[in-house]
């Protein structure tokens, strides 16, 4: 695990080859589905409301009741399309990796930046189930300050972190050409980040 963080390129190149490389990724995103889904529903059993706006026809009272139902499956889902996006633009080289490796590649460029991404919720699950109100907790991320930079930079990391490692991801796919990496990287990664900003409060 320290590797696909530290070390994401490393990490990746030993998914290639390896038996059943997407299993692992399954497994692994599986998890981190597991610690949204609990935090959304401490934080519909609190009382909470998303603080940013939610999709049409959602009502905002029942947001984290829905999340705790769909997050897991939205995770695997925008996993896979992911990894679909990085094979088709990609034009995945012959002798290259298969699917399945593609997303396992797919799976690992993933996993930390979503557990990252996770770390506010948590914290302010945390809080609010041992009694703090919700708008205490708005209050103290709403005044420019250390906290609420510190807020913001998670998530400026997360999406700095997913973007590197699907960049990363779909280089080794693509050793012949940089250029079709990059983009097949900034698409896959373009896609998992507006699927969070649209789906995740």
């Amino acid at each position: 695990m320290a590797n696909a963080l530290f070390k994401p390129g490393q990490a990746m190149q030993g998914l290639i080859g390896a038996r059943h490389p997407a299993r692992r990724a399954l497994l692994r995103l599986g998890g981190v589905g597991v610690l949204y889904t609990a935090a959304a529903a401490i934080l519909g059993f609190t009382g909470a409301v998303p603080t940013a706006p939610v999709c049409a026809g959602i009502a905002p009272d029942n947001y984290y009741f829905w999340q705790m139902i769909f997050i897991l499956p939205g995770i695997l889902a925008a996993w896979l399309v992911s990894a679909g996006s990085m094979r088709l633009l990609g034009r995945r080289e012959s002798g290259g990796p298969g699917f399945g490796a593609t997303a396992a590649l797919a799976g690992l460029a993933l996993g930390w930046p979503l557990v990252l991404a996770w770390v506010p919720s948590a914290v302010e699950a945390a809080f609010l189930a041992l009694g703090m109100g919700q708008g205490e907790w708005v209050g103290i991320l709403s005044r420019p300050g250390p906290w609420q930079t510190a807020y913001l930079a998670v998530y400026a990391a997360a999406a700095a972190l997913v973007l590197r490692n699907f960049i990363l991801a779909a280089r080794i796919l693509r050793k012949r050409s940089w250029l079709a990496a990059l983009l097949a990287g900034i698409f896959a990664a373009a896609v998992v980040l507006a699927a969070f900003v649209v789906f995740v409060r």
